[in-house]
């Protein structure tokens, strides 16, 4: 991105989150967060450090691209299930558990009423880091168990969730750039064990892009889901079920490959997008 801003004779730094502080902005007139949610998976201080810059740049108005409060969703898979539900966005519903008596609390509310089978993941993280599908309640516990000793290890904090399984048709990647749609495309759904059908997307995973067109009522959710967090930029993953199109999260700081000739193209995009707005003083 860096070449790329370059290459339009625009002057950017990349600042490293680790020694970021607000001096180092000094000037700026767009600040791009680029600290993904995956970061949480080995150094989850600097996710918490990420979302009090941000709040404290945009106190001394810096735009910041996303914003904290999108950034608070990309870094927070709970809170942005709650905002997207209460705007009527289709989403699987979703329990956060922050240690294991959490599990009892999940078994004995009404959100227990749904699964097995369930599945489980990072609250904070990505790139398919301790997900999971978990086909009993003897297993869901088992499974946190596990997960919870892990993220003792590795410093994490962040919590879990437990979701709904909603069964996938098929599945779609949607790109919203300046609160536009911008492209899509799909992945094959994979498996994690051989006696599994599959139901998992990731790139990371083993999941393979192929070209797709989403139609109107993917792209209108979409929409919805982006509105929902506040991002003006997102890469959101849906699936396709008997109910309609289901989102299953947001990623307003998605990785890219620059030898991806995709992914570059979208990078292309996504800094005109940026350039387009600085010119017209819409930020």
């Amino acid at each position: 991105m860096k070449e790329l801003f370059a290459s339009k004779n625009i002057d950017t730094e990349l600042i490293d989150i680790r020694d970021a502080k607000l001096a180092c902005f000094k000037g700026s007139c767009l600040v791009l967060n680029r600290v993904y949610a995956s970061v949480a998976n080995r150094d989850y201080p600097s996710i918490l450090k990420t979302l009090n810059l941000l709040k404290e740049l945009e106190a001394n108005n810096y735009y910041c691209l996303n914003s904290y409060k999108t950034s608070l969703f990309d870094y927070d898979k709970f809170e942005s299930f709650k905002v997207m539900k209460d705007d009527g966005v289709y989403t699987p519903e979703t329990f956060f558990i922050d240690n294991l008596d959490g599990v009892n609390s999940f078994l004995g509310s009404t959100a227990g009423s749904f699964g097995p089978p369930f599945i489980v993941k990072r609250n904070t993280g990505g790139r398919g880091k301790d997900v999971s599908k978990v086909n009993s309640l003897d297993g869901l516990y088992l499974d946190l168990e596990d997960k919870f000793n892990r993220a003792e290890k590795e410093g994490y904090r962040g919590g879990f969730i437990v979701q709904e399984f909603v069964k996938p048709e098929r599945d779609c990647r949607i790109g919203i750039i300046d609160g536009s749609f911008a492209f899509s495309y799909k992945r094959t759904l994979i498996s994690k064990s051989e006696d599994d059908s599959p139901w998992l997307c990731s790139v990371c995973s083993g999941s393979e892009e192929h070209e797709y067109d989403a139609n109107e009522d993917e792209i209108r959710t979409a929409l919805k889901a982006s509105r929902s967090i506040g991002a003006d930029f997102n890469e959101l993953d849906l699936i396709h079920t008997d109910k309609g199109p289901c989102v299953i999260e947001n990623n307003p700081t998605p990785g890219y490959l620059i030898s991806d000739t995709r992914d570059k193209e979208r990078m292309e995009r996504f800094v005109e997008a940026i350039i387009k707005n600085l010119l017209n003083h819409s930020y």
